[in-house]
């Protein structure tokens, strides 16, 4: 509905939208970016983007609060009377869950080959005592589980230093090197492509500029995109820099 009554004064759509032809289902179905842009895209105005990205914690309960009196309103006129309990039940929104168990389960796998792990931000050799396992760019200010986002650290700094900090551009630029070396022995040196195919997916899905690259994007990039993205969470939502 927003897409074919959305439209600008002079009628034409805010919202265009271009059908793709039927997509015939597989036999092994993988929804990848192929796959879904076969049905089709609808463009969204940059400037319109750009907004809800920014103002997103504003947008979400103004919208919240209208479609919950849409409701009221549709009920009434129906002659019925609806819960407010189960109006906020159904509005409840899901939270991601917070699992870094698959990135851990390699650390501690690779520790037990003999082979090292390191912190990213410090280069120290950790060992299962010290293991923890860090949001980049901290869940309290971007709910990402991604893997490119999930490193090794000591735990000394990911709980008493780091914490809910974004690293400055400075530590992010300094740990470069630790975080390629960690995408390629957790993710990418791996049998099968199950893991180097998801790890690349989800960098082209969350992180700015590197979203039409085919294959695995270059890791270079991945880095440089992940400080896109610091800028933003750091310039939309001030969240305080850690300077190691």
């Amino acid at each position: 509905m927003p897409a074919t009554y959305l439209t600008y004064p002079n009628g034409g759509p805010i919202l265009p939208v271009t059908r793709g032809r039927a997509v015939p289902r597989p036999a092994v179905l993988v929804l990848d970016a192929a796959y879904l842009a076969a049905f089709g895209e609808m463009r969204v105005p940059r400037d319109l983007w750009r907004a809800m990205q920014r103002f997103a914690a504003w947008v979400e309960p103004a919208l919240m609060a209208e479609w919950a009196r849409l409701m009221r309103g549709y009920a009434e006129r129906q002659g019925r009377v609806l819960d407010e309990g189960r109006i906020g039940a159904a509005m409840t929104w899901a939270d991601p869950v917070r699992d870094v168990s698959l990135p851990r389960g390699i650390a501690l796998q690779a520790l037990e080959q003999g082979s090292p792990v390191y912190c990213v931000w410090t280069g120290r050799r950790l060992d299962a005592t010290v293991l923890d396992i860090d949001h980049c760019l901290p869940w309290a200010a971007w709910p990402c589980g991604d893997l490119w986002n999930l490193l090794p650290a000591h735990r000394r700094v990911n709980q008493h230093q780091k914490r809910d900090r974004l690293p400055s551009a400075m530590i992010l630029a300094r740990a470069q090197d630790g975080m390629l070396a960690w995408w390629r022995q957790a993710y990418l040196s791996v049998e099968g492509v199950a893991l180097p195919r998801r790890f690349a997916d989800e960098a082209k899905a969350s992180l700015p500029a590197i979203g039409g690259a085919v294959g695995i994007p270059d890791l270079d990039e991945i880095h440089a995109a992940i400080g896109l993205q610091r800028l933003r969470l750091h310039q939309d939502q001030q969240v305080p820099e850690w300077n190691g």
